[in-house]
Parts: C-alpha cells; sequence; structure tokens
C-alpha cells in the first residue's frame, strides 16, 4: 500500500482490467497519447489498484482541456480518489544527449547516395562533434567509397593530417615519438629502421589510424621525408592521410541506411550522470503542477533509461528536500512491467 493512504472499498467485479484498457480509447479514435506514455499509464492504473485499491481509469486527457497552458498527462480516478498523471523518460545526461543527437545527425547526413548502411569506425580518442570541415570531408570520402564496397567488406576513409617534425638531438640511437603515446606508439616503431637521430611528430589530432599498408607507408615515407629535412634546419610543416575503417553491413531489411559511427562519450561518474538526468527530467515535470491543484493526488512517473540503474535513481530522488517536490505526492519509477515508490521512501 502507498504509504500515508487506506484502501477505499473495492469496486465491483466488473470495473476490472478491462475497463484499465477501456480508458485508452474513445471510440474509434486514438488517444492523445504516445504509445509510451500509454504504456506506462497503464501500468500506474494497475498499480494504484493493487496499493490504493478500486478500478483505476483515466478521466480526462489534460492537453485537450487545456491546449494554452502545462498539464500533466492525463487525471485517473478510482472513483473515491482522483491523480494527475505526468509520465517522463529518463533519456540519459546532458552528455550523453549530444551524443546521441550527433551520432543520429551524422547517421543521416553521412549517408552516401547509393544508399545501405555502413559502420564508421575513427580513431579510439574521438568524440562527438565532428566539426564542420571534418564532416563535409568525410562525407565525400565515403560518398567515393561507398559504391564499391559489397556488403561485408571495408574500405578506407581517407582524412587529411598535418604535423612539424622538432628535433632532439642529430647524434645517438634513432629515436622517434609524438603527441599521443610518445616513443611507445606500435605506429612510430617502423621509423626508427628508416631515421638517423632523435625526433618528435608535433601533431595535434586523433590517435594515428590506417587501415591500409598503403596509407600506413605512405605515412611513414612523409615523416622519414620531414626528418631528413629537419636534419637540414628545414622545420616546414607537412601533410599526410590517416585512414578511418568503412564497412558496409550485411544486407539486412531491419536495418535503416545510414553510417553508424564507432564512438564513445567522456568519462563520468554514474551517479552524477543519473541524478543530472533525474532532476532535469523532474525540473520539467514539477512545473504542470506548480500553479493548480489537478487532482486528490499529483503524481510523476518516471521511466527507467538503461543507463539509470534503480537504486541511483532512488538515491537521487531520495537526496530531494521536501520542498522542492512539495507539489507532488509521489514519484514513481517504471522498470519495465515494474512499478517502484521513490517519493515518499517506503518504510522497510
Amino acid at each position: 500500500m502507498i504509504a500515508g493512504f487506506d484502501s477505499p472499498p473495492s469496486p465491483p467485479e466488473n470495473l476490472g482490467a478491462a475497463l484499465i484498457f477501456a480508458a485508452f480509447h474513445k471510440g474509434d479514435n486514438e488517444v492523445p497519447l504516445s504509445e509510451q506514455e500509454t504504456r506506462c499509464i497503464k501500468l500506474i492504473c494497475k498499480y494504484l489498484s493493487s496499493t490504493i485499491g478500486g478500478s483505476w481509469t483515466v478521466k480526462s486527457y489534460l492537453d485537450e482541456l487545456y491546449p494554452a497552458e502545462p498539464t500533466p498527462e492525463v487525471i485517473i480516478t478510482n472513483r473515491s480518489i482522483s491523480a494527475a498523471i505526468e509520465v517522463k523518460r529518463l533519456t540519459g545526461d546532458s552528455i550523453y544527449q549530444a551524443y546521441l543527437e550527433s551520432l543520429l545527425s551524422n547517421q543521416k547526413f553521412l549517408i552516401p547516395s547509393c544508399g545501405g548502411c555502413y559502420t564508421l569506425n575513427p580513431p579510439v580518442d574521438f568524440r562527438f562533434p565532428m566539426n564542420v570541415n571534418l564532416r563535409r570531408h568525410v562525407k565525400r570520402e565515403i560518398e567515393s567509397l561507398a559504391p564499391t564496397l559489397r556488403p561485408g567488406k571495408a574500405g578506407a576513409v581517407r582524412v587529411p593530417r598535418k604535423g612539424h617534425i622538432s628535433l632532439i638531438s642529430e647524434s645517438g640511437p634513432p629515436y622517434i615519438s609524438c603527441n599521443h603515446r610518445g616513443s611507445y606508439s606500435e605506429v612510430m616503431q617502423p621509423l626508427l629502421e628508416r631515421i638517423d637521430g632523435k625526433f618528435m611528430l608535433i601533431d595535434e589530432g586523433l590517435e594515428h589510424s590506417f587501415f591500409t599498408d598503403e596509407g600506413r607507408n605512405a605515412f611513414y615515407a612523409a615523416v622519414t621525408a620531414a626528418c631528413e629535412r629537419r636534419l637540414k634546419e628545414d622545420a616546414s610543416p607537412f601533410s599526410w592521410y590517416e585512414e578511418w575503417e568503412l564497412t558496409r553491413e550485411e544486407d539486412d531489411k531491419d536495418d535503416k541506411d545510414g553510417v553508424w559511427i564507432i564512438a564513445v562519450t567522456e568519462a563520468r561518474h554514474m551517479r552524477q550522470s543519473v541524478a543530472e538526468c533525474v532532476y532535469t527530467m523532474l525540473d520539467n515535470a514539477l512545473r504542470k503542477f506548480a500553479e493548480k491543484r489537478w487532482a486528490d493526488l499529483h503524481v510523476v512517473v518516471l521511466e527507467k533509461f538503461t543507463y539509470a540503474p534503480e537504486q541511483l535513481v532512488a538515491e537521487a530522488i531520495a537526496a530531494l528536500e521536501p520542498d522542492e517536490v512539495r507539489d507532488v505526492d509521489f514519484i514513481l519509477l517504471i522498470d519495465g512491467g515494474k512499478v517502484i515508490q521513490c517519493y515518499p521512501a517506503c518504510k522497510s
């Protein structure tokens, strides 16, 4: 039972689950709710039936009644008590949202005219967003490369880079490092057989990446020539191409055309990430209840996000001061088909 409420008398048996389903249909018309909202409200109706009692059904759709002001989704009732419900899906923190926005934007923008589903594998330290010039260059490269790839095959997207050579010493055993993994870079090691002296490649860019022997050898030739010029006091910048692997996926009717970039976000503590996500959604939800008492109960429903564990969501909500949630009576979390009361915290 939800803390603070006694169960009212049970309704007649014929007001059971059929009414919960029927409440989401108005004649032959679709309800003004998304599929996600409809599913969540059905679960809340069943949950309240088991905790408070009665058969909970939709009484009114507030967006239709008050189109000019922010409102909760619906008012539901068991004929004794009413509850205004606002549903929010936890969709990740601001870093994840920016990541997802860039991922989906590039998935569409980079589609070649020949169609197909592709994965693009940049260096491990690649992060969104991709700058405008690089984005346009990669699109041109994919447009040229994609028609040559059969499903399951891969090719190289060439990405321009530039840098210059710093001379450490003209004498001593050969040595060369770069701005990434220094002298431990596997990419740089083969250069030791080609140079005389000690050098450093100054290149402010991503980790070195090559897909073909041709691309790797061209890089070695460019660096070797630059080292030779540096011994002659020529420190001018030079350029080369790195390579990102582009794979055309096997044809699958369920796959959408597009280019999916393999990338990750910057690391962040999960507790901070979940708290930011929860508080952002709660801020959006609480404003719906700030100006008016819509029903006997005000209920915020949060739908769990894959990267927001139940325990961390509950911890974030438990950290709120009562004054911060004064306009709502309950905050419930939906995890699959399970409903968890997060506020007020259930007494053990």
